[in-house]
């Protein structure tokens, strides 16, 4: 299995975990990307269709949603679930690369994606190939992982060391930049800050899921943190978890931006 076919079974595993959050995520995009009746909206990166199917509900029997991965295991998931909603027939998936999209220039009212700019190697190639997709007055909406906030610092850095030894995360300022570098107009941005975790099988899950094959306490140490302060920086976060609660995780920092 290559790495995509991983990352797309592991992000796609923390929806179905925690479907109150996932609810209130698919919200916060929807309402920032404002989908309209009879719209057609193009969402790359699509997954299992997490996003796709909630914005096909917002577009109606007019419009037309088409969700793009380049994983066929995440794609033969996405038409698996399409095979037995027989209302959602303005959705497609199709298997494809968001550096190649195969759609003509000027085609869709909307191209958006969700944490999936975090995870490329060319970032700005990706949001370009996504403007040109977007008709002209047409949005190009991102959704990406925020600064990862709960951890002690020589186990954040840890983290970081292990992706590829810098931080993956964005921020306003970095996806403004992309956009701008692409041309887009009107360029509007939001963050929300991740949740207070009080539930400690929750944070357990995470950690141990979201963060490497092995998990965050394994990466820490071998990325060369001394194992006993890992030990005690876990104690320590699950007697706050548990008395006081604690603000883990990213939040989410959106970007919106109007093709000329």
């Amino acid at each position: 299995m290559d790495s995509s076919e991983l990352a797309y079974k592991v992000s796609e595993k923390q929806y179905r975990r925690f479907p109150e959050q996932s609810k209130q995520m698919l919200e916060s995009i929807t309402q920032f990307i404002e989908p309209n009746l009879g719209e057609t909206i193009v969402d790359v990166g699509t997954g299992g269709g997490f996003l796709a199917f909630g914005l096909a509900e917002k577009v109606g029997k007019e419009g037309k949603v088409i969700g793009l991965d380049i994983s066929k295991t995440a794609i033969q998931q996405a038409r698996q679930r399409l095979a037995k909603n027989s209302q959602y027939r303005m959705l497609e998936f199709r298997v494809c690369d968001v550096y190649a999209i195969r759609l003509e220039d000027n085609f869709a009212d909307v191209v958006c994606c969700k944490s999936l700019i975090v995870g490329l190697e060319s970032r700005q190639k990706a949001i370009r190939e996504m403007a040109r997709v977007a008709k002209h007055g047409g949005r190009v909406v991102v959704a990406e992982p925020a600064e990862l906030v709960g951890l002690p610092s020589q186990i954040k850095k840890a983290f970081y060391k292990a992706a590829s030894g810098r931080n993956p995360f964005l921020n306003e300022s970095k996806l403004r930049d992309l956009f701008q570098k692409t041309g887009l107009k009107d360029i509007e941005t939001k963050r929300t800050e991740p949740p207070i975790v009080t539930d400690v099988a929750r944070f357990e899950w995470t950690t141990k899921n979201l963060f490497g094959e092995h998990g965050l306490w394994e990466l820490a140490v071998e990325e060369g943190v001394d194992e006993a302060k890992v030990v005690h920086a876990h104690k320590k976060l699950v007697r706050q978890i548990k008395t006081t609660g604690l603000k883990f995780g990213t939040g989410v920092v959106f970007c919106k931006g109007v093709k000329a």
